[in-house]
């Protein structure tokens, strides 16, 4: 026993012994950092020693005390959201610090996204990202995140398919990349992948826009649920545009990959931020309607009943009766931020309140998210998310119509004479001449959806190895996206419209559920042998489960009128059940020498449950490297970056495309299953885009201005097709792969401040871009995505996958007869946006003009009004002494090109006016308050534009699983555009 006791002895000397020595290599680095300039202190800003995992936060007061640090010369690297990255060399001996930052107004230090786990300075990025900031994205409230990216990234085309609230839109990066194939980009979140699906409410029943199903997605504008998130809570968004860039992603990029990035906590005491708004929003544009001059010409269209209806000193004007309400918005968010070096939060929580320019449209946003970081030793860092999403809504009944029954289609058959407003004692006029009246339907049509969203991320961080030479982490983070959604449709027995069909009243429920979970795993291994080289290498897989089971029910004849569809005598049920499985691994690896040549190869490999074989893996690799050349030519060009990229990704197959369905039928009364008519193909595999990207960055003016060219080229193969089959085989079509696209396209991106004095500041940005696609391979004949009467898209080898065709009558031997023509093309020439902001003293003007020049829309709200003999101009005379209506009512369906106009446009998108409210004035009302700002904004304000018929960007089915071709086709009686106005206070305490 004594023995044991004194070898412990002996052990525990001998440590005491060795901890001294131990204890006196290390000491504190003490110091403040400030801004340049202004000599403001820097609050949170992260400084590490350079090698180790030593470092420190900044306080309040700009002041930090790293402990622990080596007692010798060392490399002190400093990081702050807005100011380049520092790297300081502290001698041994050396007393306090000042470290001044200079902030870093074009983001040359950001550091952007390559990998799962890793990214990499923006000065040394060997592709073209493009980044817009939270503040940015915040310039002018926006109904969704997309709305607020319009305009700001080169190359992405960002139109809606209705101007209804809540959102409803499509995002298009570098043109198109399928044809048959939904390409949506990919979002991702804190590094977790989430859906943006978007679920149709059910009015199909009501306005048979496609067949009788209970609802067909793309034909009812509905909401893609990115349109969720508030924007006020983001920091970042980077745009992966190209194949090199999102290669990491593999088979789900093809689109593009969108990572936002959220705000956290700031380590001091607690800030807190409050926003509220108050807006209001009026129509943008209309279409007018025909004044009757004579009874016979109304005869002559309503028949002689309209005769005790006609007063030819009445017009009233309809779009303002349906379209008039101007409603008071309101938008509150609160946010809370603080913690130590080893815990930060940030809470916060919001209500947004949009009501629409139709009475009883809205939609109502609240949301609440916490963000944890919490060190929990010197090498492990845990950082959690979560937020809870409520969105409910009412969209009106909008949109492609073959019943008649919804509201703008409705409003093209009225003239201006006949009086459908309600009457005094709360009852509606009968449309004796037309089965609707659209006033009665705004009033009376139920439209409600309720969207409940939890979306949960976290990271662990693990430093296992940190030494000069080499690091290594283990980085594991991953996610939940539930999303429960009702929709709720109740069209009364009383609407006019109802009994038509003999069944009068229709009730809809559906319920939908989609989780989307993931979980990656990552290694990133660090190694730097000198000062010049640092190689940073990662390995990591990827597992995703996407589960979406949505239940439909519906009624027709409700008795009494009830709105639950057991009150109705024929029902409809439909169901859909979706469970899709990927699984991926990823490597790469990023070589950068003396902080000027970048190299980095990459690879992905994919398996889907999806394709043909779930178990075969698909790999899509990258490559790509830059090289900056400094001090070019001495005040004018101070670098220029030289970069070349490669990269594949893929576009997987949709659900149950593998599958030959087993459809229902009847055999003598007995319930049977046959074989449907389209077969699978057994080797179905993801569309693959092999990109080349090549470009050039330049720095100008002694850094006041960036400069960004870039060229690319994607060929994009095994696109997914249906292939028409010879009866013998007892099947109609088969859907495989095998055609083949190339897309050209080019894109600028200018950032400048011109002026910046101690008073008066100027920025401007300038993106541009253009891109074209060619159908390269077709094994099928030539085919069409609609038809040539109203417009179609025509998929033919050698040329655009976006061409339009329509009818023409051309002479030919033996007359005049009507042909299928290339009317143009639906993909813009290019498209650009300009924004300025000038700040003097303590005032600032805001404005961001979104230009697109050329494409092709179809104008389906003015066809109706002129099919309706009611169009403002229908009276008008041409050259031959005819109407001009008539001549458009009775040929466009020889003479598509009537109705399809050139979707050129500049747009005044954001202009915004603020005051910064002065200190004293600020802390006179509350000591503790800070940074006081009054802003007054608008959206969408002006645009110039020869289309007719609405919004040019408005494209009625791009949502919804719609076919990437034809997302740019048609405008029909869509939810209308409007302009908004806000008032926004804005204080930190």
């Amino acid at each position: 026993m004594l023995g044991v006791l004194a070898r412990r002895g002996l052990l525990f000397a001998a440590l005491a012994l060795t901890a001294a020595p131990l204890a006196a290599q290390t000491r504190t680095i003490t110091g403040k950092v400030l801004e340049e300039g202004s000599r403001a202190p820097i609050a949170a800003a992260q400084l590490q020693v350079q090698g180790t995992s030593v470092g420190t936060l900044t306080r309040d007061d700009g002041a930090f005390s790293i402990v622990g640090a080596p007692a010798r010369e060392v490399i002190l690297v400093v990081r702050r959201i807005g100011y380049p990255l520092t790297r300081i060399t502290v001698a041994a001996t050396s007393g306090p610090l000042e470290i001044v930052l200079k902030r870093d107004v074009l983001n040359l230090d950001q550091v952007v996204v390559t990998g799962q786990a890793s990214g990499i300075s923006r000065r040394n990025l060997a592709n073209d990202v493009a980044s817009v900031s939270g503040a940015d994205m915040n310039k002018v409230s926006a109904q969704s995140i997309e709305n607020a990216m319009q305009g700001k990234i080169a190359g992405a085309q960002i139109s809606q398919s209705t101007g209804a609230p809540g959102g409803g839109n499509r995002i298009r990066i570098r043109g198109i990349s399928s044809i048959l194939g939904s390409a949506q980009p990919l979002y991702v979140i804190d590094g977790v992948i989430v859906t943006d699906v978007a679920i149709g409410s059910g009015t199909n029943k009501v306005t048979r826009a496609a067949g009788t199903a209970i609802s067909v997605g793309n034909q009812e504008a509905p909401v893609n649920r990115i349109a969720d998130l508030n924007p006020n809570d983001i920091e970042n968004v980077d745009v992966l545009k190209g194949s090199a860039a999102a290669a990491i992603y593999g088979s789900k990029a093809s689109g593009g990959v969108i990572i936002i990035t959220t705000k956290r906590g700031q380590a001091g005491k607690p800030r807190f931020a409050l926003r509220t708004g108050m807006g209001t929003a009026e129509l943008a544009y209309r279409n007018g309607s025909r004044r009757f001059q004579t009874l016979d010409d109304a005869v002559r269209v309503f028949g002689p009943g309209i005769t005790p209806f006609f007063d030819p000193n009445q017009y009233l004007d309809y779009e303002t009766l349906a379209y008039g309400n101007r409603p008071v918005n309101s938008d509150l968010s609160l946010s809370v931020s603080g913690g130590t070096d080893a815990t930060r939060y940030f809470v916060s929580a919001s209500r947004r309140n949009e009501e629409g320019i139709v009475d009883n449209t809205f939609a109502r946003k609240t949301n609440v998210r916490v963000n944890l970081d919490q060190r929990i030793s010197s090498r492990l860092n845990l950082q959690v998310g979560n937020e809870i999403l409520n969105n409910a809504s009412d969209r009106g009944l909008f949109g492609n119509d073959n019943a008649g029954n919804s509201i703008a289609y409705t409003l093209t058959k009225i003239p201006g004479f006949l009086d459908l407003r309600r009457r005094p004692d709360g009852t509606w006029p009968v449309n004796q001449f037309y089965p609707s009246n659209p006033l009665q339907t705004i009033d009376q049509f139920q439209n409600d959806e309720n969207v409940w969203r939890n979306i949960t991320t976290g990271r662990l961080t693990a430093d296992l190895l940190t030494g000069d030479t080499h690091t290594l982490q283990f980085i594991a983070f991953g996610g939940v996206d539930l999303l429960n959604q009702t929709n709720l449709v109740y069209s009364p027995p009383t609407l006019q419209f109802e009994p038509v069909d003999g069944l009068p009243g229709t009730s809809g429920n559906s319920k939908t559920t989609n989780l989307q979970r993931n979980l990656n795993l990552n290694a990133v291994h660090g190694w730097q042998p000198t000062s010049s080289i640092k190689v940073t290498s990662q390995v990591g897989t990827q597992y995703e489960e996407r589960d979406f089971n949505q239940t439909r029910a519906s009624a027709q004849n409700l008795l009494g009128g009830l709105e639950v569809v057991t009150s109705g005598t024929v029902r409809d049920i439909d169901e859909s059940r979706l469970r899709v499985q990927d699984f991926g691994v990823f490597v790469q690896s990023e070589a950068l020498w003396n902080e000027k040549l970048l190299l980095t190869v990459g690879a992905r490999a994919d398996r889907s449950s999806n394709n043909g074989d779930p178990a075969k893996f698909f790999l899509f690799p990258k490559a790509a490297s830059s090289y900056r050349f400094q001090n070019v030519l001495d005040g004018w060009i101070d670098e220029a970056k030289l970069r070349v990229a490669y990269g594949e990704t893929g576009n997987q197959p949709l659900y149950g495309q593998k599958f030959t369905n087993l459809d229902l039928s009847s055999v003598g009364g007995l319930g049977a299953f046959r074989v449907g008519s389209v077969r699978a193909a057994s080797d179905l595999r993801p569309e693959r885009q092999r990109e080349f990207e090549a470009g050039v960055d330049l720095n100008l003016l002694r850094n006041r201005a960036t400069m960004s060219v870039t060229g690319f080229r994607r060929n994009i193969s095994d696109l997914l097709i249906t292939r028409t089959l010879a009866p013998t085989t007892g099947f109609s079509s088969e859907t495989s792969n095998g055609a083949e696209m190339q897309v050209t396209g080019a894109e600028v991106s200018i950032n400048a401040f011109p002026v910046q004095t101690t008073n008066v500041t100027w920025t401007t940005r300038l993106n541009w871009g253009t891109n074209r696609s060619k159908v390269t391979r077709l094994p099928v004949p030539t085919f069409l995505l609609g038809a040539p009467q109203v417009g179609a898209v025509r998929i033919e080898q050698g040329k655009s996958a976006t061409q339009l065709i329509g009818n023409d009558t051309l002479p030919q031997p033996g007359g005049r007869v009507v042909v299928p023509v290339v009317m143009g093309d639906g993909n813009p020439l290019w498209t650009a946006g300009l924004s300025n902001e000038v700040r003097y003293k303590r005032f600032s003007l805001y404005a961001l003009v979104d230009q697109q020049k050329g494409g092709m829309l179809a104008n389906g709200t003015w066809r109706h009004y002129d099919l309706g003999q009611n169009s403002r101009d229908y009276d008008e005379l041409d050259e031959f002494g005819r109407k001009k209506g008539d001549v458009r009512r009775t040929s466009y369906l020889q003479v598509t090109r009537i109705f399809y106009q050139n979707t050129s446009f500049i747009k005044l998108r954001e202009v915004t006016f603020t005051w910064d409210m002065p200190q004293a004035w600020t802390q006179s009302v509350w000591k503790g308050a800070s940074n006081a700002r009054l802003s007054l904004s608008g959206r969408n304000l002006i645009w110039w534009t020869k289309f007719r018929g609405g919004d040019p960007e408005a494209q009625n089915f791009g949502g919804g699983g719609a076919p990437d071709a034809v997302q740019r086709n048609r405008e029909l009686a869509a939810y209308p555009a409007s302009r908004n106005f806000w008032l926004n206070f804005s204080v930190d305490f």
